[in-house]
């Protein structure tokens, strides 16, 4: 596989394990809030979820860009594509919130599915044998 394949599969893959890492967690945290009081709900709790998610979405991003770019020798190139990925993760993590304020829990649904999507199309392009 060529290199530029490789960095590119890493970089898209990446993000959209990110973001979709990201609307997942932002999805069973909604379904969680609507099932619990909000009167009893610590003014702190809000925050956790959506930075919980934010953290776990960019170590997922980078996790999965650095292992697609296994074939790079350079672990400083490994490196730097790992940190676009997490910024791709950003830029997806950015796109939940007027998704979930549109279509609420089926908009992250959706953004989940379409990151999935991204991921198997970006595999049979970037990574394909050629056949």
């Amino acid at each position: 596989m060529p290199p530029l394949a490789s960095a590119l599969a890493s970089i898209v893959v990446g993000a959209a394990a990110g973001g979709a890492v990201v609307a997942l967690v932002l999805f069973v945290i909604s379904g969680y809030a609507l099932a619990t009081p909000t009167a009893t709900s610590s003014p702190v709790m809000p925050a956790i979820g959506p930075s919980l998610a934010g953290a776990g979405g960019a170590a997922a991003g980078a996790l999965v860009a650095w292992t697609v770019s296994k074939p790079l020798v350079n672990a400083f190139r490994r490196a730097a594509l790992a940190m676009m990925a997490v910024m791709g993760t950003a830029l997806v993590a950015a796109a939940t919130l007027p998704a979930h304020q549109l279509a609420g829990r089926a908009g992250l649904a959706a953004v989940t599915a379409l990151c999935l999507v991204v991921i198997l199309v970006a595999r049979r392009v970037f990574l394909s044998d050629g056949d």
